[in-house]
């Protein structure tokens, strides 16, 4: 294991806290929190505006509650229904020759939606890009960055970073430590307030939240749940962002023009004789987006640390997201001489699509903090 931290995986303990939940004796029902972003609720699908679909190159899953609905929906609606569907094991809708959802009609307005409702569409395309993560009886969600209005929503947020929560029915969750979810909600705190202290460089900044992630991490190794803080990195060796970049163009594309756009804008940046400094001069609302960005990411994966016990991977998964988010955006600048919230919003939604929603990639990146000297924590920390 070449990473410079002494990781190993280990099983999560087989000492459970008991599980506990509420009990409403006005609704009859057990309940449990939903807690999410201020910004979630105003978050509502723009449809045929989108410029981008999420009807169009994805092949959309079918929860079998909706598909048993679909194969008893009577009249032309429903041929037309059951001819668009595989039905199988996820059944889902079958792209057709333009890799469009053949529902989806000549106005980007979805079938299912006006002819049967919006109470009649499937789980996915009724929920995305909200995304959740279930933990006993808290359920948190939030927006995926996959979508333009949801990144749009994102990255002009201004002010601190707050939730909402309200009760809902119940939900199971896969069991798992309290005493260190309970540890680890205490450290997201933490680092989302470090990432709005507006005293400190955004750079600096994600340096010390690196270098936070490493002590957590050794204390999960080692069974001690310290309360440690976050200090300034300063004393650090710069170190090249371009093997991480090239890692990146090994990647599985969605988009056939993802990886020659990335290769093309790390040439880019590679010749460019402006320093990214002059770039953040020139462009003040740009750490104002990469901070709901480092924000986005940490609120939406550091938690999943519970299950596994690998926080620092989700903080360098941040970090290194960051990094090369903040140098496309600085190619767009070189090349177009202006950067605007659609451009950001543009490049963080192919990103997100291209990373985020591919299994396989996600697995790569994560494989790769343990794998190559080039992703060790003291080489991320020296890219900012």
């Amino acid at each position: 294991m070449t990473n410079s931290i002494n990781f190993k995986y280990v099983p999560i303990s087989q000492k459970w806290e008991k599980r506990t939940v509420p009990f409403s004796q006005e609704e009859g029902y057990i309940i449990m929190k939903l807690r999410t972003p201020t910004y979630f609720n105003e978050f509502h699908c723009i449809a045929d505006k989108c410029k981008d679909c999420c009807c169009i190159g994805w092949e959309i899953d079918i929860d079998k509650k909706s598909a048993d609905f679909y194969k008893n929906v009577s009249g032309e609606f429903g041929e037309k229904l059951r001819k668009s569907i595989d039905f199988g094991s996820p059944s889902h809708f079958a792209l057709n020759d333009k890799n469009r959802c053949p529902l989806l009609n000549n106005k980007n307005l979805c079938e299912v939606y006006i002819q049967l409702g919006e109470d009649k569409m499937c789980d996915i395309c009724t929920e995305h890009p909200r995304y959740y993560e279930w933990f006993n009886n808290l359920k948190e969600g939030g927006i995926g960055l996959c979508c333009e209005e949801a990144g749009r929503i994102i990255l002009s947020q201004k002010q601190p970073f707050t939730t909402i929560e309200k009760e809902i029915p119940f939900e199971d969750a896969d069991t798992y430590d309290m005493e260190l979810f309970n540890y680890l909600l205490n450290c997201r705190s933490k680092i989302i307030s470090h990432i709005e202290n507006t005293e400190k460089n955004f750079n600096l900044k994600i340096r010390n939240i690196l270098w936070y992630a490493y002590t957590i991490q050794l204390d999960i190794d080692n069974d001690m749940l310290d309360d440690e803080e976050i200090f300034d990195i300063i004393d650090y060796e710069k170190t090249d962002i371009t093997p991480i970049l090239n890692f990146y163009t090994t990647l599985d594309p969605l988009n056939p023009d993802w990886i020659p756009y990335l290769k093309h804008s790390i040439l880019i940046y590679n010749n460019s004789q402006n320093s990214l400094h002059d770039f953040e001069k020139q462009n003040p609302q740009l750490n104002n987006y990469l901070q709901n960005i480092a924000i986005y990411f940490i609120w939406r994966y550091f938690l999943k640390a519970t299950f596994d016990k690998d926080v620092l991977s989700k903080v360098e998964f941040m970090a290194i997201s960051i990094a090369l988010i903040k140098i496309l955006f600085f190619c767009q600048w070189l090349e177009s001489k202006t950067l605007t919230l659609e451009d950001c919003t543009e490049i963080v939604k192919n990103f997100s699509k291209e990373i985020e929603y591919s299994e396989d990639n996600l697995q790569k990146i994560e494989d790769i903090f343990y794998d190559s000297t080039d992703f060790s924590i003291n080489n991320i920390i020296g890219i900012f």
